[in-house]
């Protein structure tokens, strides 16, 4: 679905697609969280950390990942945007525009998520609640469970990566910005190019999108794809990590991919782009099972 024209979205993904397709971006994002916390430094339970005045972008990055891991929770909020420009007779352009806000338990694995679709006046909640993900629109009292295929995990960087230097592997620049000030924190600035050959072929993340036995003949071929079409991408992703704890305090990502045209219509670019917002860590995050549950 679009603010002025429809989308079409990933089968797997059975309501509202471009929805589905934002909640696994920005769930996955939370993979920074898992493991328990460290200690005490700050009202949020934060460790004050220090790092050399000489420090490398890439030494920065890998201490604030390491730090992220070990929060026991996290509250965050997001912005999400998709522009598809005219194209093969269409005269406006698609957009779909979406915010919300959640948190995140890592010693349980339980979230959710509340968004809000201003085009439409339309909210959701999504509650991933031992191990089950569950849908409802704002306006409906019941709740319904999705199915398997849809749930998402939060694998931490170690797991997902093995280890902080594949991880560092898997981005062909990594480069240190202007510092900035996120929510009145004084934060490091990390720009980071992808290198999608590597991201592509680790096992982890192959299993991890094509779960055992899915990744058959078609979704090879699919994948291939995918491939391609990210080598000719311009994808961004900046980190601001605070300067005092080293935890992220903002990310935010940013795609163009190329759609080539053909006879009759010239190639169009789409424009992606998702912030996401880390204002509290460690404070104190209650999700309850939702109820009730549709049965049918």
């Amino acid at each position: 679905m679009s603010e002025r024209g429809r989308m079409v979205g990933k089968a797997r993904f059975p309501i509202f697609p471009p929805l589905w397709l934002l909640l696994a971006v920005a769930l996955a994002a939370l993979f920074l969280l898992s493991g328990p916390s460290c200690g005490k430094g700050s009202g949020e339970g934060l460790l004050k950390r220090q790092l050399p005045q000489n420090a490398t972008p890439e030494k920065i990055m890998l201490e604030a990942l390491k730090a992220t891991d070990e929060a026991r929770t996290l509250s965050y909020s997001f912005q999400y945007a998709l522009v598809i420009p005219p194209y093969g007779g269409k005269t406006f352009t698609s957009e779909v525009r979406l915010e919300g806000e959640g948190q995140y338990d890592a010693s349980s694995g339980n979230a959710k998520v509340h968004i809000t679709w201003p085009a439409f006046e339309t909210e959701f909640d999504y509650v991933l609640y031992e191990g089950k993900p569950y849908f409802r629109p704002r306006d409906r009292e019941k709740w319904y469970e999705m199915p398997s295929s849809t749930q998402f995990t939060f694998p931490s960087i170690a797991e997902l990566t093995r280890d902080a230097s594949e991880y560092i592997n898997n981005f062909q620049r990594i480069i240190r910005m202007a510092d900035e000030v996120v929510g009145e924190r004084d934060c490091y600035h990390i720009s980071l190019v992808p290198d999608f050959d590597a991201i592509l072929q680790n096992e982890d993340f192959i299993n991890m999108v094509f779960p055992e036995g899915t990744l058959d003949e078609q979704a090879l071929e699919k994948l291939n794809e995918i491939k391609e079409k990210l080598r000719s991408a311009s994808v961004n992703y900046e980190y601001w990590i605070d300067k005092e704890y080293l935890v992220l305090r903002k990310t935010h990502y940013s795609v163009e991919l190329q759609e080539p045209g053909d006879e009759k219509n010239p190639p169009f670019i789409i424009r992606l782009a998702m912030t996401l917002h880390f204002p509290s860590y460690n404070v104190e995050v209650k999700i309850e099972k939702p109820q009730p549950v549709a049965t049918s």
